[in-house]
């Protein structure tokens, strides 16, 4: 009968009206309908179970605006108030008196809602305020437009309810106590649970972490840095607090530490949660920004993550499988169609792990070549918090049979001094036969030569740290979020363990002092790493035969390449014997822009291990091969690369790399990674 019920505009600001439309059915013989609406203002939240929920309820006519079964109000001007939010809900009733209510009172969420907003203020706090240092007790203001580079999520609620969530109820389940309205990109999701969410660290920092759950049928269409809607709605939105337990020292990196190396292991073939930054904002008060810069609506920096569930499978291009989350031994988190229902394919495959298994056992029942980089990205990381079978899931696909592991909660990475001996349940068994081990070490060499290294990894780092921070050094919501947490009274309050919070302890591991300190951190722990990988490659037994070398990408030998003569050339380095050779593969993947040696700062950047183009394997050597012009795009840099294997199964090395630039304008903005 009722259906299309919208509102425009979206997210009206204060004293702009709103018309408020549905659609009707004809043929049931329409008496009446009526908008009834209900205004929430900030400090005074109504939750669905509250009593004035049920009653605070105002109702207005709505007239038929054209044949095609229309009907409008418009909602006045003076309605429209800066943080209020306006639910509403259409009342029909038919010629029979049949009353018929949309959204329907049996919906999870049972009205729709807007929330009216005037846009990101200004926010005005210091390091120190009452501390005795004058360079940090001066307070900077930090404009609308530092405060809005990083999207925002207002979470309206009661004070009582968040404050109880992040420091006050400390409890340690899984269940959802309170409830509120999440806004994000101009979209009100209503009536969602929240609850503070961690382990045994949950109500440790002050600076908590968050979870919300969605309502069924009202999943959350998160976007990315970029403002890119991810592929499939998110059912759940895990926060990340992007403030680390004091006791490392390393307080400061303002989440890079997870953002970075959840994409280096996306980029490395192995399927891991998507982040991105968030500015939270708590409507709990009447005033948005008061005096006092430790109470108002900003929260700070947080960094979303996405859970691990049946939306992850879909997201990543994954076959629908059980997922196991395997803290406490493996609880599934997400049932495949048509897989064990009782856990008794992951109790057979642990029980397979702990008995004396065979290298073919391994090869059948574990995905190897994602194993192979999953091991590679965590020592370069240092994800070692892995022992005590925790932070991570086990996933079966059900084509292939084979378990995979996915990693989850890497804060505790980017140094040696971080919680972990990095033992997880596979890597005994892999590296116990030479074979494996061996093809553990040719992987974690194309990583390095492909990825880990140096001016991948920093180009990375600069990027996700550009999202976030200004690299003038002028200020940026990192600066805000020290301003709003290093000091914070909190940090030092019976709410907090003394160890993990703290006042004064951002940037200790800077050299510098500051967030740009942090990021020379990281990367200055890609060269260590890059030495520990090296290492490892070396013990792993593994020998490469010669690689050959490029001798030309083009036809014409011209710098800018027509996309049209693309024609690869290569040569077996002295020694060599083409009769040895069993097999080639070429592979292109671009690279961000050599110009600016970095990525283009808004835009995703470009990461040669992600192929635009694999040869797949030729028989003997092909010294020769053509790109088809389609697999490149005009003004875009690339590298190609060659490799061979000889009779014996041994495949070499890339080649070092031919970088080359398409001729003709740029375009385009690259895929998800």
């Amino acid at each position: 009968m009722l259906r299309a019920l919208s509102h425009a505009p979206q997210q009206p600001r204060a004293g702009q009206p709103v018309r408020v439309s549905v659609k009707v059915s004809k043929a049931v013989g329409v008496r009446s309908v009526a908008l009834e609406y209900q205004s929430v203002d900030p400090g005074k939240y109504i939750a669905l179970a509250d009593p004035a929920f049920r009653t605070k309820w105002i109702s207005a006519p709505m007239t038929e605006t054209s044949t095609a079964g229309e009907y409008a109000a418009v909602l006045p001007g003076e309605l429209q108030v800066n943080r209020r939010l306006i639910r509403y809900r259409v009342v029909a009733t038919n010629s029979s008196g049949v009353r018929v209510q949309f959204p329907s009172a049996k919906d999870s969420q049972p009205n729709e809602a807007y929330f009216v907003y005037d846009g990101i203020p200004a926010w005005k706090g210091a390091i120190d305020s009452k501390g005795p240092d004058p360079k940090r007790n001066a307070a900077t203001t930090f404009s609308p437009e530092i405060m809005s580079r990083v999207q925002s999520y207002h979470l309206i609620s009661s004070a009582s309810a968040v404050e109880k969530a992040t420091w006050t109820e400390r409890s340690g389940d899984k269940e959802y106590h309170h409830t509120g309205t999440l806004v994000a990109d101009g979209r009100v999701y209503d009536h969602v649970r929240f609850r503070a969410r961690g382990g045994v660290w949950r109500h440790a920092m002050g600076k908590n972490m968050w979870k919300v759950d969605f309502n069924s049928g009202h999943a959350f269409e998160a976007r990315d840095d970029y403002g890119r809607p991810y592929q499939v709605k998110w059912g759940k939105l895990n926060l990340r607090a992007c403030i680390q337990q004091g006791d490392y020292g390393h307080r400061g990196e303002q989440g890079m530490f997870e953002a970075v190396g959840f994409r280096l292991f996306n980029l490395a073939g192995v399927e891991s949660p998507r982040t991105h930054w968030v500015q939270m904002r708590f409507v709990t008060d009447a005033e948005e920004s008061p005096a006092d810069q430790y109470r108002g609506d900003y929260w700070g920096l947080y960094l979303a993550i996405e859970n691990e569930d049946g939306r992850f499978l879909k997201e990543h291009g994954l076959p629908d499988g059980n997922l196991y989350k395997m803290m406490g031994g493996g609880i599934l988190s997400h049932q495949g169609a048509g897989q064990a229902t009782n856990q008794s394919d992951v109790n057979a495959f642990l029980a397979g792990i702990q008995g004396p298994t065979t290298e073919a056992w391994w090869r059948e029942n574990v995905d190897l070549a994602r194993y192979y980089s999953y091991r590679t990205i965590l020592e370069g990381i240092h994800h070692y918090d892995v022992d005590s079978g925790k932070n991570y899931d086990f996933y079966l696909n059900p084509l292939t049979h084979r378990w995979v592991q996915v990693p989850w909660d890497i804060d505790l990475t980017w140094a040696d001094n971080m919680y972990g001996w990095g033992q997880d349940p596979f890597v005994r068994g892999v590296t116990g036969f030479p074979a494996l081990r061996r093809e553990l070490g040719q992987r974690a060499q194309e990583i390095r030569d492909l990825l880990f290294n140096s001016e991948q990894v920093g180009q990375l780092i600069d990027e996700c740290a550009s999202l976030i921070a200004d690299p003038s050094g002028r200020p940026s919501v990192v600066d805000a979020d020290r301003a709003k947490w290093d000091f914070h009274p909190v940090m030092t309050s019976p709410h907090v363990l003394e160890d993990k919070a703290g006042k004064g302890l951002f940037y200790q591991a800077s050299r510098s002092g500051d967030f740009a300190g942090m990021v020379r951190l990281m990367k200055d722990y890609v060269e260590a790493r890059s030495q520990l990988l090296d290492q490892m490659i070396r013990a792993s037994g593994v020998t490469f035969p010669a690689s050959p070398e490029i001798q030309s990408v083009s036809s014409d030998g011209s710098a800018a390449v027509d996309a049209s003569k693309l024609q690869f050339k290569a040569s077996l380095v002295t020694g060599s014997d083409a009769a040895s050779i069993a097999a080639t593969e070429w592979r292109v993947g671009e690279i961000n822009d050599l110009k600016t040696l970095g990525h283009t700062k808004g835009k995703p950047g470009h990461y040669e291990i992600a192929p635009v183009w694999l040869s797949g394997e030729k028989p003997g050597f092909q010294s020769l091969v053509n790109l088809p012009a389609n697999a490149v795009q005009p003004g875009h840099v690339y590298r190609a690369r060659v490799r061979v294997r000889t009779v014996t199964g041994a495949w070499s090395r890339w080649s070092k790399p031919a970088e080359f630039v398409v001729a003709g304008a740029a375009r385009g903005a690259g895929p998800r990674q």
